[in-house]
């Protein structure tokens, strides 16, 4: 027993609707697969830039770190040796007054040493004097009181 044939449009009719059907959605399937494959090449570039980025990143603290300990020295030793100059000139400067003062406070020691020394032998001269002269006054007063 064949199949029962339904009313309907002729078989070559429906194959070409079948056909026009396949090719629509065959159509459909290759856009989508032209937009998966269009995504997917700019999914791999973006891929490639983000790791791009990435390693700079990872990169850029070192370099970064390496240009400002260059800056630093670059900038210091400049600062550091003319602080070593002021501080120079600074210590010659007070070491020449401190010189100075030395030699003027050895000179006024020298000084008070001779005025000490004169003034010492000035009190001996001044005692001899006042010692010789109360002999005498002493002498006369007892030569006066012995020989009556």
């Amino acid at each position: 027993m064949d199949a029962p044939q339904t009313p309907g449009p002729a078989p070559s009719h429906a194959r070409t609707k079948l056909d026009l059907l396949y090719h629509e959605v065959l159509g459909e399937v290759t856009g989508l697969v032209d937009r998966l494959e269009t995504v997917s090449t700019s999914l791999d570039a973006a891929q490639q830039q983000i790791q791009a980025v990435a390693d700079t990143q990872q990169v850029l603290p070192q370099q970064l770190a390496r240009h400002l300990a260059t800056t630093l020295e670059a900038t210091a030793t400049p600062i550091h040796q003319q602080h070593q100059q002021v501080i120079r000139t600074m210590l010659d400067s007070t070491c020449s007054r401190l010189d100075h003062l030395a030699q003027e406070a050895a000179q006024c020691a020298r000084i008070t040493h001779q005025a000490a020394r004169r003034m010492a032998l000035i009190a001996v001269v001044v005692g001899g004097a006042a010692g010789v002269l109360g002999g005498l006054l002493a002498g006369l007063a007892l030569g006066q009181g012995l020989i009556p």
